[in-house]
């Protein structure tokens, strides 16, 4: 609820000093003055000081420096209202020269305290805002709801978009339109979430396909280059069980060296030994055969044939001897030929044995090389990798599932209650059914009738303002100019009673409202306003001299020397 409390003017328009107004009386204040003295200036001294715009709309307050004194301080306006259990004072300044209570020098400026501390908002416009959030009201509002004057436009004369908004200002349906501004930045914000997300997953998959093909490959090449290890393993194990088998087979070459060279020289000791003895059976004790042979000869011829005999058996016997010892010369020399080959080959052997060691040893060196080889590029890395990508891409599924479900949300909220067929049209046209028998209870006392509708689920939107005198349909600018006035009092007091309703305001001026107005129209309003301002303070502004009006004090505005003043009588 909002408590208006006081209005203090210094030197707006044609005031000159300090001129405060109570706006909490909870009566109807009466003011009177005649045309051109400064009554109206009072309430758009009000509005200036609220939203800066007087009641013609301009910001400028006209300071009629001419005819103000020489001690004039510039232009200041302070109103004082109270919301909650929270004070608030608005001071507008226009070349003020004073101090003010922050401290610093008036002139242009802009302030609002909240009970003991200054608002600290830089920027009149965001300073603006902020007062206009404070009070609930915007300026149009603020004029068609509780400012009823002279030169203010009227609500029926209000485009069909002003008029909308209006109600959906009095009728507190503001919300919506900021849910459905949120609701849309929302939908943007997610519709970029998702896009984002969908970017994400399509290049993570990209990068994830990629890993996985290089892991098959790699995997591929991999089990290829194990197969062949495994070959090449296969392949040495068994070149060396066949060396092996073949080492087996020769034993201990070194030994049987050794054996061999002992036989060949225990025989060639023999042969030494035949050889000797054969050379002995040669000589016939040292005698040479032939000498024997000659000798046996010559006893031959001489005749003498024992002695010959008994040579020639030296002879036979040495022959015997020759050819024993000769047979045993070759015989050892077959043996000694034979242990000679055969050492030979153990020598051979010896050879072939350090020859497959060595060739073992070099297989043995081969299966510890290949068990040390690997691919200098690991699939398993890369299987890993891929592995982590498609969890993280399960993830960013699940993210961009829950982000379409929020963007479907969103697209619902807004395609359905948000939108104009939605929540809007059913609070819209409930608000509109209490505004329009609030206005028919005051336009059947006036003689016509007045409602408003409008259909938010069609094109254009537009209203419809319907004035009815009995079965006749009537145009507001067919009516005279008493019923426009009537018309318009009509109005004023129903949006009046529904922003009371909304918005708890106090306060409401009418400007003028018995101008065109017979005596019996005058009677009837004046009727109306004692029973519906009971409970708030209400600024009636005529030139009328009496008024049946009950509960009522009166305030009386004079301008001399083109300087207005303004008593409580």
């Amino acid at each position: 609820m909002i408590t208006f409390i006081g209005l203090m003017i210094n030197g707006f328009c044609s005031y000159e000093g300090q001129s405060y107004i109570s706006l909490n009386e909870k009566q109807t204040v009466l003011v009177k003055a005649s045309n051109g003295q400064g009554k109206s200036t009072i309430f758009s001294a009000l509005v200036w000081c609220l939203y800066g715009k007087t009641l013609k709309g301009n910001s400028e307050v006209n300071t009629w420096k001419e005819i103000r004194s020489k001690d004039y301080n510039g232009t200041r306006v302070d109103v004082t209202f109270q919301k909650g259990d929270s004070t608030y004072v608005i001071t507008r300044c226009q070349n003020y020269t004073q101090c003010l209570e922050d401290g610093a020098k008036g002139k242009d400026r802009l302030i609002v305290q909240k009970d003991v501390d200054f608002i600290d908002i830089k920027g009149k416009a965001k300073l603006q805002e902020y007062i206009v959030n404070e009070i609930g009201l915007s300026y149009k509002l603020f004029l068609n709801s509780i400012m009823f004057g002279q030169g203010i436009q009227r609500l029926i004369q209000e485009s069909n978009s002003d008029k909308k908004k209006l109600f959906e200002e009095v009728f507190n349906l503001n919300f919506l339109n900021i849910a459905k501004d949120m609701a849309v930045k929302m939908r943007n914000d997610v519709k970029m979430q998702v896009n984002d997300i969908e970017h994400e997953y399509k290049s993570f998959n990209n990068e994830f396909e990629s890993t996985r093909e290089t892991y098959y490959d790699l995997k591929e090449r991999e089990d290829s280059f194990k197969s062949d290890i495994k070959d090449k393993k296969r392949n040495l194990k068994a070149n060396k069980t066949k060396l092996e088998e073949q080492l087996s087979k020769i034993g201990d070459p070194e030994q049987d060296i050794e054996k061999a060279e002992d036989k060949i020289n225990k025989l060639k000791k023999n042969l030494t030994q035949v050889n000797t003895k054969l050379e002995k059976a040669k000589n016939l004790s040292d005698i040479p055969v032939i000498d024997v042979i000659d000798k046996v000869i010559r006893l031959l011829e001489k005749g003498n044939a024992d002695k010959a005999l008994s040579k020639m058996k030296i002879i036979k016997e040495s022959f015997k001897a020759i050819d024993i010892y000769s047979d045993k010369k070759y015989s050892l020399k077959d043996k000694i030929s034979k242990y000679e080959r055969d050492r030979a080959n153990l020598y051979r052997d010896k050879s072939n044995k350090k020859d497959l060691n060595r060739r073992i040893e070099d297989i043995k060196d081969q299966i510890k090389e290949l068990k040390k080889e690997k691919l200098h590029i690991l699939s398993p890395k890369y299987k890993k990798r891929a592995l982590e990508m498609k969890e993280k891409l399960k993830h960013i599924e699940a993210k961009l599932k829950k982000a379409n479900k929020q963007l479907e949300d969103v697209e619902w909220l807004i395609e359905d209650p948000l939108s104009n067929k939605g929540i809007k049209a059913y609070l819209f046209n409930s608000s509109l059914d209490l505004l329009n028998k609030t206005l028919e209870n005051y336009s059947k006392v006036l003689g016509f009738r007045i409602s408003f509708d409008i259909d938010l689920g069609s094109t254009k939107k537009d209203f419809i303002t319907l004035i009815e005198r009995g079965d006749i349909v009537i145009d507001y600018d067919e009516l005279s100019g008493g019923e426009k006035q009537l018309a318009n009092v009509a109005m004023a007091f129903a949006m009046n009673e529904s922003l009371t309703a909304s918005k708890g305001i106090n306060i409401a001026f009418l400007d003028e409202v018995f101008e065109s107005l017979d005596h019996e129209n005058i009677d009837l309003v004046v009727s109306l306003i004692n029973n519906i301002y009971e409970d708030k303070t209400l600024f009636l502004i005529t030139h009328q001299d009496s008024l049946p009006l009950s509960n009522c004090k009166t305030l009386q505005v004079k301008k001399q020397g083109g300087v207005s003043t303004v008593q409580v009588l």
